[in-house]
């Protein structure tokens, strides 16, 4: 027998209770640490305590190479509200699970005589690079889906604004009360950005115009540059307002008129394939008929 048999399932049984043991077991202070850091100034990062995820999205961040292939995508994490640490987190988790996964089965096979390990294991290293890359085509997706809502959204909070200035309410407390009134995801970010911003004494239109750029919705960072004309210099922008809002408005019902156009140049092929195999068979059997008549 080959002794292979018995030596993987000790070694799986091995793994599996070393990794339960060491998430029942406490974590220990640091004491050394702190000691050393007694009667320094200079701020540590403090891993003790922190979850599996923190710890390793926190170390492979530090170790990633400074190339275009390994360039974190913050806007769309900030968008989507996923932190750094957890996008990473996932990324190494699948490219671990994509290299062990076709290794462990390899042993498999070699221990009941079919294939030698290496075989199924030189698979782990493609298939571990292609899973590292599948979250940032998620993230993608779905930072793009949200960049439209957050673009649609932006063109009613402009509407609620102008309304605002209307009644005659002064720059920052029309931003914050047209954020009050909606009730979306969009809008509770806003209120989250300008509630910080208000706590940290900052202007609310550079808030938007910042919170703007770290998303990439630079429609949001329009608002924020009108108002500011409000605030700084006395400027009426009721007009200014509707005119943005109502231009958003005609940009977004062209990008819609776009894809729809889009999906229907992509719907010609497979009707006109659907349309010729009906052909096909229809004509078929009068053909088939022809030549045996």
């Amino acid at each position: 027998m080959n002794p292979l048999v018995s030596v993987i399932p000790g070694v799986i049984i091995g793994i599996g209770l070393a990794v339960v043991l060491a998430g029942l077991l406490p974590v220990r202070p640091a004491l050394g640490a702190a000691l050393d850091r007694l009667g320094s100034t200079t701020p540590t990062q403090h891993t003790a305590g922190q979850s599996v995820e923190v710890r390793v999205g926190t170390w492979v961040h530090r170790q990633l190479p400074d190339l275009r292939f390994f360039t974190i995508p913050a806007k769309d994490l900030a968008l989507v509200g996923t932190p750094v640490t957890k996008y990473l987190y996932d990324k190494t988790l699948l490219a671990v699970v994509g290299l062990l996964a076709p290794l462990l089965f390899g042993f498999a096979m070699q221990a009941i005589g079919v294939l030698p390990f290496w075989l199924p294991g030189a698979v782990g290293i493609p298939l571990a690079i292609a899973l590292w890359f599948a979250p940032d085509q998620d993230l993608h997706a779905k930072a793009r889906d949200a960049r439209e809502e957050f673009s649609r959204s932006v063109a009613v909070y402009l509407e609620l604004v102008a309304a605002e200035r209307r009644r005659g309410a002064p720059a920052g407390r029309a931003l914050t009360s047209a954020a009050e009134i909606g009730n979306t995801w969009v809008f509770a970010r806003l209120r989250q950005e300008l509630s910080r911003a208000s706590y940290a004494g900052v202007a609310p239109w550079d808030a938007l115009r910042d919170f703007s750029e770290e998303i990439g919705v630079p429609e949001l960072g329009e608002v924020g540059n009108i108002v500011r004309l409000a605030g700084e210099e006395g400027a009426s922008t009721y007009e200014t307002l509707r005119a943005k809002g109502k231009s958003l408005r005609v940009q977004l019902l062209n990008n819609e008129h776009t894809k729809a156009n889009q999906a229907s140049e992509r719907m010609k092929l497979p009707i006109i394939f659907s349309a010729a195999i009906f052909v096909a068979i229809v004509l078929t059997p009068l053909v088939m008929n022809l030549f045996t008549a």
